[in-house]
């Protein structure tokens, strides 16, 4: 756990070191708890229709998420950043009008989520491996509780599915 902890402190130094050498702005955002607009967005009486994911097993704790241009137009209406649920990092939600994506850095996965376009709740996920560090890696996607399969990395390594619910998501260690 020590050398992974020393690995993600030197890539962090490494990033930082390149962006100011550079003279490029890097701009973290700490995933601050919104309990109240999470609870607003995901819940069963909620007027609006919002992608929540909740993590049965592992968290966002080791994620960048990255949002917004190029991924999205720039609104100025939308709040920075996904709506976290509490600290523990395990439930989390989105703007639907913006583009995100998940980059469990410690995992070497990706998952990305893109506004389905319409006005029912549908929107799209895509998912990948973006490091050889997958492999050692399960990472799964299903409806919430217990609803119907939406992606297994052990039988493909990248996807795209469209999505019309919650989502319930495992990462786990091989």
């Amino acid at each position: 756990m020590n050398s992974l902890r020393l690995i993600l402190l030197l890539s962090t130094l490494s990033a930082l070191s390149a962006a100011f050498a550079q003279n490029c702005e890097l701009k973290f955002t700490p995933l601050l708890p919104r309990n109240s607009d999470f609870n607003k967005a995901c819940s069963a009486d909620s007027t609006t229709i919002s992608p929540c994911f909740h993590h049965v097993s592992g968290s966002l704790h080791s994620a960048n998420i990255t949002f917004g241009p190029p991924f999205s137009e720039k609104d100025e209406s939308i709040l920075a950043g996904p709506i976290i649920k509490d600290g523990f990092l395990t439930d989390f939600t989105f703007d639907t009008r913006m583009e995100y994506y998940i980059n469990y850095t410690a995992e070497g996965i990706g998952l990305r989520y893109q506004p389905g376009g319409s006005e029912d709740s549908c929107f799209h996920l895509s998912w990948a491996a973006s490091s050889g560090r997958a492999v050692d890696w399960n990472f799964r996607a299903a409806l919430a509780n217990g609803g119907e399969k939406l992606f297994d990395m052990n039988e493909a390594y990248a996807g795209f599915k469209q999505v019309c619910g919650h989502v319930d998501l495992w990462l786990e260690k091989k």
